[in-house]
């Protein structure tokens, strides 16, 4: 009697086990769902709220620059956006997608997200030479941008032609395409001068035109003020100017001009800073 008693509890015992197991062990679907709708695990929100390579004021780059891409433009727009068979440097849309023609550089860095003084709602600083750019920079512990850095910043890894927008189209996210009317241009000598205004006005605040960022979230690369970069080459001089200006010169990702020597300053002349990551 007692050894059939004993094997009764035992049987007993087991049965409410598996019970147990199969309750704990449900793959009722409601059950999943409130546990996917619940989010990542905190360890995984923790990882992903990490501290930034960069300060607050800059953007941190982590991609690859393509020396060499295969960028095509499909047709030329006017400075009104109408289509022309003139080369105007202003292509209306780009052959999608864009490849690299030969080995990637791999880029990590801090770029300013506006253009200097780095500050949202800010008019960028004009006049500047290259020398003006590289020190204001070294006086906030930081240093000027090369151009491969400015265009990594600019196309992302898909290569972009255009910082703003879709990437591909030309259109007006950014403070580009401008017309000049009652300043003669080439007679304006002194950044205090009416004219000097006049074209000073024409510029935008920083982060003012919230489609004109580039897909690492880098503002007003295209257009506003023409900025200073380090040319690499160091020919003809160790200055390149990106991103054009307001008139609709360049204001695309990959093009310079590397015309103006270090001392250049113009209306149209600026720069924004970059920084090692820490």
């Amino acid at each position: 009697m007692v050894t059939l008693f004993s094997m009764k509890r035992s049987i007993t015992a087991i049965s409410i086990l598996l019970f147990l197991v199969l309750v704990c062990c449900s793959t009722d679907p409601k059950i999943e769902q409130i546990t996917a709708d619940a989010g990542p695990p905190l360890a995984q929100k923790l990882q992903s709220a990490s501290t930034s390579a960069c300060s607050s004021d800059m953007v941190e780059i982590d991609g690859n620059y393509c020396p060499r891409t295969d960028e095509l433009c499909l047709y030329w727009v006017t400075i009104d956006g109408k289509k022309t068979n003139i080369m105007t440097d202003r292509c209306g849309e780009f052959r999608q997608p864009v490849h690299c023609l030969v080995t990637p550089v791999h880029k990590h860095f801090c770029i300013d997200k506006f253009e200097f003084p780095n500050k949202e709602g800010s008019i960028p600083k004009d006049w500047m030479t290259f020398y003006d750019v590289r020190n204001f920079c070294a006086a906030d512990n930081k240093r000027m941008c090369t151009h491969s850095e400015w265009t990594t910043s600019a196309s992302g890894d898909e290569y972009h032609p255009y910082p703003f927008g879709n990437g591909f189209i030309r259109d007006h996210s950014c403070n580009i395409d401008q017309h000049i009317h009652g300043v003669k241009i080439m007679k304006v000598a002194d950044p205090n001068e009416s004219g000097a205004v006049a074209l000073r006005n024409k510029l935008v605040p920083s982060g003012s035109m919230p489609n004109c960022i580039s897909t690492w979230g880098v503002m007003d690369l295209a257009g506003n003020i023409d900025e200073f970069v380090v040319n690499e080459s160091g020919k003809p001089y160790k200055s390149s100017m990106v991103g054009g200006h307001w008139a609709g010169v360049r204001n695309r990702s990959r093009p310079s001009t590397d015309a103006h020597n270090e001392y250049f300053k113009w209306w149209e002349s600026g720069g924004r800073c970059c920084q090692d990551t820490k």
